[in-house]
């Protein structure tokens, strides 16, 4: 997907910029825990299962002392491996916590390539405190660098009272022209007009593929039951992991 696309080239980016500044590991910070379990088993097929470590709050811990896996309990509370997958809320947690299990893992920010997909996402009532501290991480007493990766950057300028983020620069030059080079979509906007949800099962079902994204999980759910197809699939963060994951596996088939 283009997601997994924007995500990889990131990722990329993050590696060559470690090696070339000798910093020491990646970290991935998402808003989603969905997105994260995708994310972190892409990452495990380019760079190998030992080198990634994943946390967030959806993930079980292992009790399986045999397991070969079980140093991602003790690798988790420090986030002592090279690329860490995790919410955006653990990784500030670490920096503006008060208990010492979340910022056990502080030291390990410095030096480190932090990136912040979906940037905009970031909780607009926080952005100063937020922004306060990753100015703060990449000067050269910490020496982390931060991307912030989003397909809608964040407008976070010194003029709309934010503190200025210095040296914010494009990774990719001219990223206009991937935007022409890329363009697959013709948008229709109906703004004026007010659908049903038998209206919108009705353009649905007149696709041979389709594709509805709603605000919330419940109208999500009246949704499908409107659409009463046995081959429609239902997506949402009501289910657990493992059902999530299965659904998913079986849209890109």
């Amino acid at each position: 997907s283009s997601d997994l696309g924007k995500t990889r080239t990131a990722l990329a980016f993050a590696l060559k910029h470690a090696e070339e500044h000798h910093l020491k590991q990646v970290i991935f910070a998402i808003p989603y825990t969905s997105i994260i379990e995708q994310t972190a088993d892409e990452f495990r097929k380019i760079v190998g299962p030992a080198n990634v470590l994943e946390h967030h709050s959806a993930l079980a811990a292992k009790d399986d002392e045999q397991d070969p896996n079980n140093w991602t309990r003790l690798a988790t509370d420090n986030w002592d491996a090279p690329i860490i997958v995790t919410t955006t809320v653990q990784l500030f947690e670490s920096l503006f916590s008060n208990r010492p299990g979340k910022v056990r893992k502080l030291h390990n920010l410095a030096r480190s390539v932090i990136v912040l997909d979906e940037a905009q996402m970031l909780p607009t009532p926080l952005l100063n405190p937020i922004l306060d501290a990753l100015s703060e991480l990449v000067q050269p007493r910490y020496g982390a660098s931060i991307v912030l990766c989003t397909a809608t950057q964040p407008a976070l300028d010194e003029s709309l009272g934010f503190p200025a983020l210095a040296d914010v620069r494009e990774i990719a030059p001219e990223p206009q022209r991937y935007f022409r080079s890329l363009s697959r979509v013709r948008y229709e906007i109906h703004s004026d007009e007010s659908w049903s949800w038998e209206d919108v099962a009705e353009q649905m079902r007149q696709g041979e593929q389709s594709l509805c994204i709603l605000n919330t999980k419940a109208q999500a759910r009246e949704l499908f039951a409107m659409l009463d197809d046995p081959d429609a699939l239902h997506l949402s963060t009501n289910m657990c992991p493992a059902h999530r994951l299965a659904t998913l596996k079986k849209i890109r088939a």
